[in-house]
Parts: structure tokens; sequence; C-alpha cells
């Protein structure tokens, strides 16, 4: 008989209420809490390390991708020999001109001194 009356103040938590006061168990459940919020943390800490990895990699190939586009682009439109074949198949009399494009140089100091001398 003594026998089950040990295992049911184990089974029923007698025990435990017997040698802890009230105020202990309730450090025990704030230190449960604490410790269930910080294991929910670490594990929010790792999903997001892994959302911002995902992200990454897809910033990455879409870059590679845009890089790509731009090339395709810039072949296809920049070139000076497509735009004259363009120009050709337009039936366009436009043509290249022969002598490079002369800098014009202004220089804002010498026509603000012959201003102020009276020169114009």
């Amino acid at each position: 008989m003594d026998f089950f009356k040990g295992v049911r103040k184990i089974l029923s938590g007698e025990i435990i209420l017997e040698k802890l006061s009230k105020r202990k168990i309730l450090y025990i459940l704030l230190f449960f809490g604490l410790a269930l919020l910080y294991v929910v943390n670490h594990f929010h800490g790792i999903y997001v390390y892994r959302e911002i990895n995902k992200s990454e990699e897809r910033l990455e190939k879409l870059r590679a991708e845009d890089v790509a586009i731009q090339s395709e682009l810039l072949k296809k439109t920049n070139r000076r020999n497509s735009v004259l074949k363009l120009l050709e198949s337009k039936g366009s009399t436009l043509m290249e001109s022969k002598t490079p494009p002369h800098k014009i140089i202004y220089d804002k100091r010498k026509t603000q001194r012959s201003r102020k001398d009276g020169k114009k």
C-alpha cells in the first residue's frame, strides 16, 4: 500500500509541491518561459538568415540576367555599323561624316572683360 501512495504522489506532483513553495514555482515557470522565448528567437533568426541568403542569390541571378540583356541591346542598337545598315535598309540618304567634330571653346572671362571695358 505504501508503494502505491509513493507512485501516486510522484505522478500527481505532490512531492514537488511539498518541497517547493509557490514562489519557487513561479520562478521556475518564468525561467521556462524565457528559455522557450530564447529558442523561438533562435529559430526565427535562422529563418531570417536563410531568407536573406535566398534573396541575395535571386538578386545575383537577376543582375547577371540584366547584364546579359543590356549587352544584347547594345549589340543591336549602339553599334555604328548596325545603325548604318538600318539607315540603308530604310532608304535614307544620310551619310557618315568624314571629318571629326570640332570642339567649340567659349571663354566667359574674355567676354566679361570686354563688356566692362565698353567693348562689344
